[in-house]
């Protein structure tokens, strides 16, 4: 009689515990709202009741009815150690008591201690994404990740397609610095043509940003960067010193552009090593070659001003477009926009006297060299040279001579 008496006290006891337990499930869903409304990470979980807290079957009934009889107080424990043991297995990279991990809201978060802070992976599947963090306001930051150790690094990519891939629409897809070694990291496992260590992309932004002794390195098996843009490609810094006069140390194939513009490319490494200038402001730049092209002939009246040139005179011509010999226009913009100088062969004919002209860019009529000389009336002399332009492709020929003569110009290539 007292058996089946205890039997039923059980009974209503754990018929009581289950309404409980319903109950709880429920507080844990206002619980899960109210972190979503906080910003917290917030996980659809459930909490079973562990059997050292009911006891076993054998437990004295009249401890399970006290239990059932206590449940409000400890419903409410339940939901907050249940929330409390959630994050602490969230932080250390557990389950903690996840029974059906769902996307959860947007959420704030700082991992402390422990390294890596968070790992995240994505699977083998197609298209899976360790990580995927967007954000919607003016300057957001989608993920900020530092370290302080020794060789720490701030974001570490692993993959078989991209290691790291950002993407802005007018901010900055990757944005890396370090006060240690690395501000990104970016590792690929594939060696096809479309992976990729880091990839960045931005719209109006800048596509990959990086901060330190060196804010971007880029080793690989095939190409180091690849940089593709509308507009600007490959923008240099404006203070950068000349490393001939830097006393920096360098390596072979480094490249500087200088606060003067100018570019310089290291052909052997140390301090400062052996560069060779490639390019600026005051240089030339390439040389083009062309199919050799007259641009003017002093004895022809398609050009103007022609005839001969006297002693003191001088005479601004344009070198832009080519004709043949008896004058007529063949290329405009034989020389193009840009050009800089000329490699041309000059020929004088009809001279008169002795005499020499001086060939200087557009508009500079001092004369501090010849460009061509003749001894005798008669002659026909010619000259290969190299001549500095004027902005707008044009040259003036100088006779500070006695003697007068007539000149032609042709073009073999331009620098630009």
């Amino acid at each position: 009689m007292s058996e089946d008496r205890s039997a039923g006290v059980l009974q209503d006891g754990l018929e009581v515990l289950a309404r409980r337990v319903e109950e709880l499930n429920i507080e844990l869903a206002a619980v899960r709202r109210e972190l979503r409304e906080q910003r917290l990470q917030a996980t659809e979980f459930v909490v079973p009741v562990a059997r050292e807290e009911l006891g076993s079957e054998s437990a004295d009934p009249s401890a399970v009815t006290s239990l059932a009889e206590d449940q409000p107080e400890m419903s409410r424990r339940h939901a907050l150690r249940a929330a409390g043991v959630l994050a602490a297995g969230a932080v250390a990279g557990g389950v903690g008591l996840v029974a059906a991990a769902t996307p959860a809201a947007a959420a704030t978060g700082t991992f402390n201690g422990g390294s890596p802070a968070v790992t995240a992976n994505g699977g083998a599947g197609a298209g899976s994404v360790g990580v995927d963090a967007q954000v919607q306001g003016t300057n957001g930051v989608g993920v900020d990740a530092s370290s302080s150790g020794t060789d720490g690094i701030g974001v570490r990519g692993d993959g078989s397609g991209f290691g790291v891939y950002g993407i802005s629409t007018s901010g900055t897809g990757i944005y890396g610095d370090t006060m240690g070694q690395f501000g990104i990291y970016g590792h690929s496992a594939s060696f096809g043509s479309s992976s990729a260590g880091v990839y960045g992309q931005s719209i109006y932004g800048s596509g990959l940003r990086g901060y330190g002794d060196v804010g971007v390195y880029a080793q690989s098996l095939n190409v180091g960067v690849s940089i593709a843009a509308e507009q600007t490609s490959l923008r240099f810094s404006n203070a950068a010193t000349s490393p001939l006069t830097s006393g920096g140390t360098y390596q072979a194939r480094d490249i500087v552009v200088d606060s003067a513009g100018v570019i310089w490319f290291c052909v052997a490494g140390g301090t400062p090593g052996t560069w060779r200038m490639l390019s600026g402001p005051s240089t030339a730049g390439a040389f083009t070659p062309l199919t050799p092209g007259r641009v003017y002939d002093s004895r022809l009246a398609t050009y103007s001003p022609n005839g001969a040139l006297g002693s003191g005179q001088n005479r601004t011509i344009s070198v832009a477009n080519s004709y043949d010999t008896i004058g007529t226009l063949v290329t405009t913009n034989f020389v193009p926009i840009g050009a800089t100088a000329v490699f041309a062969n000059v020929t004088v004919v009809g001279t008169t006297g002795d005499g020499w002209l001086a060939i200087n860019p557009g508009g500079t009529t001092d004369v501090s060299a010849s460009s061509i000389n003749w001894s005798a009336s008669g002659q026909i002399l010619a000259n290969g040279i190299s001549l500095k332009l004027n902005a707008t492709r044009q040259i003036t020929v100088v006779n500070g001579s006695p003697g007068s003569t007539q000149f032609i110009i042709d073009i073999l290539g331009y620098y630009r």
